[in-house]
């Protein structure tokens, strides 16, 4: 049972004005090129070709805004504060990997199991952003090379299957980070959502001391019945 002193929430800081405004530029640009794209894709050859014009001049305008806050948030990961920093994506402590067995074995109960706290990226989501990265970029050098072809040329090059084939990527990575985040959301009440918008995650008064005594990331989440009853720690 959660005691008096865990049932107030302290809001933590956790992440910067500009890997807030670089998050949700990108959600936008990305789903103005899904959307884009999606049309392109279905009713391409249905389209007249003022029509098909137009879409394309969305993609093409859509995908620079995404590649500009791409390139941002990729030397974000490099020069940033310590939670938008290329390091706390990947489990490299104690603590980090420690998060990364919690939250897979969370995930393969079903979210019985409760979800451990951490201060800036799960580490298990970690190593799927770096990927997104990859691939986005990726993307991006299709799409630029494609758009100096003439259409003749793009429609016929192998460089467009790829560049579809990336964007069912990157749609299925967006359809289960925003369906992990929502769970997320309901199981851990840490405010994830919100946190990207203010910038403050909410701990329990216990989590919340743990995260100022132990700055490396984590924090452990309450015993489940098969763990023969630890207690809740912070990182070693």
């Amino acid at each position: 049972m959660t005691s008096t002193t865990d049932a107030r929430y302290i809001l933590h800081p956790v992440w910067d004005p500009l890997l807030r405004a670089l998050h949700w530029w990108m959600a936008l640009a990305v789903m103005a090129q899904f959307t884009s794209g999606t049309i392109l894709l279905t009713l391409g050859n249905d389209m007249s070709d003022a029509l098909m014009g137009k879409i394309d001049i969305v993609h093409y305008y859509g995908g620079y805004a995404f590649a500009a806050g791409l390139a941002l948030r990729i030397i974000w990961l490099f020069v940033g504060p310590p939670t938008a920093r290329w390091r706390d994506l990947l489990p490299l402590t104690p603590a980090q990997r420690r998060i990364w067995r919690e939250t897979l074995l969370c995930y393969l109960s079903g979210f019985r199991r409760p979800i451990s706290a951490y201060r800036g990226h799960n580490a298990f989501a970690g190593p799927a952003y770096l990927a997104f990265f990859v691939i986005a970029a990726a993307q991006v050098i299709l799409g630029i090379t494609l758009s100096l072809m003439s259409d003749s040329e793009a429609m016929t090059s192998p460089l467009l299957t790829i560049h579809e084939w990336g964007f069912f990527l990157l749609l299925a990575f967006v359809i289960v980070h925003v369906a992990l985040v929502i769970a997320h959301e309901i199981a851990g009440r840490h405010g994830l959502i919100s946190a990207m918008i203010h910038g403050h995650k909410g701990f329990t008064e216990s989590e919340h001391q743990a995260l100022l005594s132990d700055r490396d990331v984590a924090v452990r989440a309450p015993a489940h019945p098969d763990d023969g009853g630890e207690g809740r720690d912070h990182a070693p």
